[in-house]
């Protein structure tokens, strides 16, 4: 199964993310992106969903018209130019960008907040991720992934490393908040006793 990949994204686009109003995202670098991969969306510290990679395309800044600024939410050429040249200023109208035009594959109701609650249950998230492991709870491949990977390392932040960065912590937190959510559902992990 390829890796799944990433998308950050400033929190000025978090608004027109949620509403689905952005289809295009357009970066100064060549992105570790092709058509098909699947990436999750971050913004604000929040994963907000999966999507998949529909092409990626170089054009000079120059050359982007009102299809293109429709598709990043903006209401004209002239404020996607603008948006892009104060995000990254060493951007001239020669500059080649590249437009990566993305579908929802899955949006989540609530995105996973980073840090948004205490840890609550008694087990370390390692030990967590262990027992989603082996308990046979329903798990998307990727959230395997990043559980194993959690349960060998023994740290979320030692596994967002081995993911790609530290900016990742946020993606193992959600998905071993998930898991640990299953199993207490399904009456085989418990919070611990609050004092």
């Amino acid at each position: 199964m390829p890796k799944l990949k990433h998308i950050m994204f400033s929190w000025l686009y978090l608004d027109k993310l949620l509403k689905g109003e952005k289809s295009l995202t357009i970066r100064a670098k060549k992105p570790n992106l092709k058509p098909g991969d699947l990436a999750l969306v971050h913004s604000q510290g929040m994963i907000l969903g999966k999507v998949r990679i529909l092409s990626v395309q170089a054009k000079r800044l120059k050359d982007l018209g009102e299809e293109e600024a429709a598709q990043e939410g903006f209401q004209s050429v002239d404020q996607l130019k603008e948006a892009l040249k104060k995000h990254y200023p060493h951007l001239k109208d020669s500059s080649y960008v590249y437009l990566i035009k993305f579908e929802w594959v899955e949006r989540y109701d609530s995105p996973l907040a980073d840090g948004e609650h205490a840890w609550p249950y008694a087990l370390t998230p390692a030990e967590v991720a262990q027992l989603a492991l082996s308990s046979g709870i329903e798990l998307a491949e990727e959230d395997r992934e990043i559980l194993s990977l959690l349960a060998k390392e023994k740290s979320i932040r030692r596994a967002a490393v081995k993911l790609g960065g530290l900016s990742l912590r946020p993606l193992v937190r959600g998905v071993v908040r998930r898991a640990a959510l299953e199993l207490e559902k399904k009456g085989l992990l418990q919070r611990a006793a609050s004092s």
